[in-house]
């Protein structure tokens, strides 16, 4: 639809801060607005009038596969409606020829039908007033706020953690994402708290991706136009759907690998630019990296910024390719006739800013790439990112994880499968034996951002941790010291405590504490009282106030404590035991027959079996004698065999009776692990029980190839850190309140013991 011009001499409207889903497109009449609202009414109207024709409709799949609204064409073509290639898609001109067929039970679809090869209705703009709605439909983004379990408060709330490290960069950036937009001018600005919310969201939403400045622009730009909690969802399906994998993570994987591949359609499209660029040298990612990062926002005119959001949303990434080929070769004839580096170089920076003519670039955008195909793009960016993880590989037989594979090809490769092949594994099989270097490689990569994320997490929160050395040591007297580290005791005899509760100083022989306080225990000899300084104060205090830390081979640090610091928690559970998860899924054998069991804890638990079963009744002595007498409170007397054996019984017990799934029996495994400080030690004794190996992995797989020493070497980086994590903190809360009646009869046996009885805080 055309925008009708402002006339001449006309007086200028009353500036106003254009944020939220109020804004309309400059220069529109109120005619045109409320033409195009009707327009929009008309279409929910003949959704609900069109329920009783489904049956005579024939269903067509929606973008996420689910069949909940197709189309019937009638009447005949007009001169925008699209040719016979393009049926089935909506068009604007003529709205009276469309009318959508809802299914029963719902007013509107959340989607739309998949995008065909091309979309010249789509090519022609979406009316303005239209974009908030249509936007979320064509992304997906609307089924997904439908759909999710959590909700956006939810997600705030969880999200608003502001001594994270990623909330601080968060708060410097929000002064800077859109400096001349009267919404983010200043901390008070209506666009700010707004921008604050959505992008400590995503990061919570995303620990693995975090926060990423190019996400801050395409944010601000969408608060313009939606609503904030509206936003949030676009950004998911950007994330997810639109754009490849590792887009904005640390790594800039997906970014880095479309670099490339356009780097390589220039060869294919623009010959001569090709040539040019090679001349003189030019890396021409340094000026392209931030268009795709940003998806084009603060890039290009706002007017042609929507154009091309209208088909970014529309039919995904293909289309930065395909604008960025197109504003090139306008420029292409004033690029070829530069004289010199610094004037190729900076025509190229100043080409987006030069463009405000959104048909025209479009248009040749059309003309020049229309042949191309997402299958094309899809094999290209499979193919550079090899490249990429090759290069970055340290290890020769380094592998990667599929899942930060290219989502469209491995659904491409699923769809292909036949039942047989399904139920049998065997194609799963060969093509991971022959992507095995691939998958390994990447599978080391997450890993390692992972573990740089925990260790960041305590550089930021914990002073004494700054120094830490995060260089892995893959030496062979590395694999050597470790089990003389691991029996290392602190040599430190002090014993302290945190306060699991506030006590509050009556008598001046008690010691008064606050929640989370750090307290010096004197004396144990009591079972109920314990005598302890805080601050140069001492006195006696309930024991059942405080829980004994575990400092043998470690200094409590409150980073680590995910009961004072809840994003440890996220850290740990959210990012760390993914990529660790794959690890272990990695050439896992799957059933022969659909249904059957196949998780990576059946494997631990097998192996932690196995490596303690040729001396089971001394290994069970020594496990009773521990819990019995606490033998291990100032010692480790257990062997990280030993250790592994009694957190994976441990962890069955309490999760069973929870009816948990393995995944979290797994992640709390973990937990335990990094507690304990041997998370790299129980690999190598899970990779030396052989039998059990090879029942469960494939000869492919990480865990059977020399692979996983290299595991080991950056997992033994986590050893250097103290953390405190609960074990049981994805079970129900019910269970948490059986465990606090204790406390209460504890108190109440230590108060009868105070009033009957005297003793020396001295003593």
């Amino acid at each position: 639809m055309s925008v009708t011009p402002r006339p001449r001499g006309a007086p200028s409207r009353p500036s106003r801060p254009a944020c939220g889903p109020r804004t309309f497109w400059p220069g529109t009449t109120r005619r045109t607005r409320q033409r195009e609202q009707n327009a929009m009414m008309s279409l929910d109207s003949r959704l609900r009038n069109e329920r009783a024709r489904s049956s005579q409709a024939v269903s067509a799949p929606s973008r996420l596969g689910t069949p909940s609204s197709v189309r019937v064409e009638t009447g005949p073509p007009t001169a925008r409606t699209p040719s016979s290639g393009c049926a089935g898609r909506p068009t604007w001109s003529s709205p009276t020829t469309t009318r959508w067929v809802t299914s029963p039970g719902t007013s509107s679809p959340p989607t739309c039908p998949a995008p065909t090869a091309s979309a010249p209705w789509c090519w022609g703009g979406i009316p303005h007033s239209m974009r908030p709605q249509l936007w979320m439909r064509f992304s997906g983004a609307l089924q997904k706020k439908r759909t999710s379990e959590i909700s956006y408060k939810e997600i705030v709330k969880n999200g608003s953690n502001e001594d994270s490290s990623t909330s601080k960069q968060i708060e410097k950036d929000l002064l800077r994402t859109m400096p001349s937009n009267a919404c983010f001018t200043a901390l008070g600005s209506v666009g700010v708290p707004r921008l604050r919310r959505v992008l400590r969201g995503l990061a919570w939403l995303y620990p693995d991706v975090g926060y990423c400045q190019g996400t801050g622009m395409v944010v601000s730009c969408l608060l313009l136009f939606l609503e904030e909690e509206d936003v949030l969802w676009m950004m998911c399906a950007l994330i997810e759907d639109l754009l490849p994998p590792s887009y904005f993570s640390s790594t800039l994987l997906g970014v880095q690998t479309d670099q490339r591949v356009l780097r390589q359609l220039i060869v294919q499209y623009l010959p001569a630019l090709d040539r040019l660029l090679q001349e003189h040298d030019i890396e021409l990612s340094l000026i392209t990296l931030h268009w795709f990062l940003t998806s084009f926002a603060s890039v290009v005119d706002i007017r042609l910024l929507l154009r091309i959001w209208d088909l970014l949303f529309y039919q995904g990434s293909l289309v930065l390719f395909q604008v960025t080929l197109g504003m090139l070769k306008i420029k292409e004839e004033e690029l070829v006739a530069s004289e010199n580096s610094a004037s190729i170089f900076n025509t190229l920076s100043d080409l987006p800013s030069q463009l405000r003519d959104g048909p025209a670039v479009l248009g040749e955008a059309m003309r020049l790439t229309g042949s191309l195909a997402q299958a094309t793009l899809d094999a290209h960016r499979h193919k550079h990112l090899a490249y990429i993880l090759n290069e970055q590989a340290q290890l020769s037989n380094g592998a990667v994880n599929t899942a930060n594979l290219n989502k469209a090809v491995r659904r491409q490769s699923l769809r292909r499968k036949s039942t047989l092949s399904s139920l049998l594994w065997g194609e799963d099989e060969a093509d991971a034996l022959k992507a095995k270097n691939i998958k390994q490689t990447e599978l080391v990569a997450a890993l390692r951002e992972a573990i740089s994320s925990s260790a960041d997490h305590f550089h930021c929160l914990d002073p004494h941790q700054t120094n830490t050395d995060l260089t892995p040591d893959y030496s062979m007297e590395s694999h050597q010291r470790d089990h003389e580290n691991f029996l290392v005791v602190s040599r430190n005899r002090r014993r302290r405590a945190k306060a699991l509760l506030d006590f509050e100083r009556h008598d001046d022989d008690e010691l008064g504490f606050r929640k989370n306080d750090i307290i010096t225990i004197m004396s144990q000899k009591d079972e109920h009282c314990w005598v302890g300084e805080l601050n140069g104060l001492r006195g006696w205090f309930p024991a059942k106030f405080v829980e004994i830390l575990d400092e043998r081979s470690k200094e409590y640090s409150l980073a680590g404590d995910d009961a004072v610091t809840a994003a440890v928690t996220d850290l740990a559970r959210g990012t760390l035991c993914p990529a660790l998860k794959n690890i272990f899924q990695h050439g896992l054998k799957k059933p022969s027959i659909l249904g059957g069991p196949c998780h990576p804890w059946l494997f631990i638990e097998e192996a932690a079996s196995r490596e303690v079963e040729r001396d089971f009744n001394s290994v069970y002595s020594r496990l009773v004698l521990c819990k019995t007498y606490r033998l291990d409170e100032d010692g480790k007397v257990l062997t990280p065999e030993e250790l592994l054996y009694r957190a994976v019984q441990s962890v069955n017990m309490s999760h069973d009776v929870a009816h948990t799934q393995m995944d979290v029996k797994f992640r709390s495994l973990i937990c335990v692990g990094l507690n304990e400080q041997v998370l790299h030690l129980w690999l190598e004794v899970l990779c030396s029980s052989m039998a059990a190996v090879e029942k469960w992995y494939q000869p492919w797989s990480f865990l059977r190839s020399p692979g996983w020493v290299q595991i080991k070497c950056e997992l033994r980086v986590l050893s250097k850190f103290a953390f405190s994590l609960s074990q049981d903190c994805e079970l129900p809360d019910k269970k948490q309140e059986k465990e606090q009646r204790p406390l209460k009869e504890g108190v109440q046996d230590m108060l009868v013991k105070h009033h009957l009885f005297s003793w020396d805080i001295d003593g």
